[in-house]
């Protein structure tokens, strides 16, 4: 009897063990899920877009597989949303109609860039309505908020069991035309090393997965970065940053591999009334995010009646010749989608 029931303990403590070793196996060979993550560049919904929207409000029905169709997407917007009558005395401003807010939800927006050159125009009532827009409906914000800690706040974002960080900032400030966020006064976080290294540590210590970095900077027109976007962008990368997402220049900026790292200087104009016909030429990019690796595919588009539009095949692959000539990464080009492997 004895010799039964050790037996009987034995083959229990050895199913045990098999069950544990199979358990362990099992998460050591569970296939990590891909994170897809959509970035555009200017959208601004305000001056001569504001009567088309009227006509047609969904400005991303032409790209609404790009915008609705990823885990997450992110957006650049370059216009308060506000009912103020009260602009800054500057020479351009912007506005939004507040129920153009739903637009942008329903083309599956996740997140809103805040922190440029446009946020103020209408004050602090603009930016205060801005942020009541986007929370009525669902749209998480970065780069702006009530004081310059909340600014500069990394925005935590979980996806598949990963935690997703963004961090805003934006090159412009100007205490009359353009002010930033202070420790009493809202506004926007502008671009400071000290501040961004510091929100980067906030990142890390959240416990986040991956961090980007997003920046309003350079100069208008420009292909090419400047000292400050270039220098900016590299710290990032040293002190952990997966990736940076610029915008500003209204046209598509070079794109820079650095220490395996990508830097989009900027995306160009997604929704916007420019008539210079280089601001019409732009992308939209997807990211997809595997373990310490990414592909992105970068889709050209053109701004027709202020709306992106996919371009045809011909006019993406001269597009996408074009942006690799002033670029030091390769852009492999499949029938007129641009990819990048890291």
């Amino acid at each position: 009897m004895k010799i039964i029931i050790l037996g009987v303990v034995v083959i229990l403590i050895l199913g045990l063990l098999a069950f544990n070793f199979t358990s362990r196996k099992d998460k050591v060979s569970e296939p990590e899920e891909t994170i897809n993550i959509t970035f555009t560049g200017d959208v601004m919904l305000g001056r001569n877009v504001n009567p088309v929207l009227y006509e047609e409000p969904q400005p991303f029905k032409n790209v609404i597989n790009l915008t609705n169709g990823t885990d997450l997407t992110v957006i650049n917007l370059e216009s308060p949303i506000t009912d103020s009558a009260n602009p800054r005395d500057k020479l351009i401003t912007f506005k939004a109609d507040p129920q153009f807010t739903k637009s942008l939800k329903d083309a599956g927006v996740d997140v809103a860039c805040l922190a440029n050159n446009h946020i103020m125009d209408y004050g602090e009532e603009g930016l205060n309505d801005t942020i009541k827009n986007l929370e009525a409906n669902d749209i998480m914000y970065v780069g702006a908020g009530p004081n310059i800690t909340e600014a500069y706040k990394p925005l935590i974002i979980g996806i598949k069991g990963k935690k997703i960080a963004i961090i805003q900032a934006s090159e412009f400030a100007d205490e009359y035309y353009m002010p930033p966020a202070t420790k009493n006064r809202p506004g926007f976080a502008s671009i400071s090393w000290d501040h961004i290294k510091s929100a980067i540590e906030d990142a890390k210590n959240a416990g986040a997965d991956y961090i980007i970095c997003e920046f309003h900077y350079g100069n208008e027109y420009r292909y090419i970065p400047n000292e400050l976007q270039s220098n900016i962008s590299h710290k990032c990368i040293d002190e952990g940053a997966f990736m940076v997402v610029g915008h500003h220049p209204h046209v598509p900026g070079s794109i820079e591999k650095y220490k395996g790292h990508l830097i989009f200087y900027s995306l160009g104009n997604c929704v916007f009334d420019m008539r210079n016909p280089e601001t019409k030429k732009s992308m939209i990019i997807v990211v997809t995010i595997k373990g310490n690796s990414s592909i992105v595919h970068i889709y050209p588009i053109n701004l027709i009646g202020y709306y992106p539009h996919l371009m045809d095949v011909g006019d993406a692959n001269a597009f996408l010749d074009e942006l690799e000539s002033y670029s030091n990464v390769e852009i492999q080009n499949r029938n007129g989608v641009g990819i990048i492997k890291t």
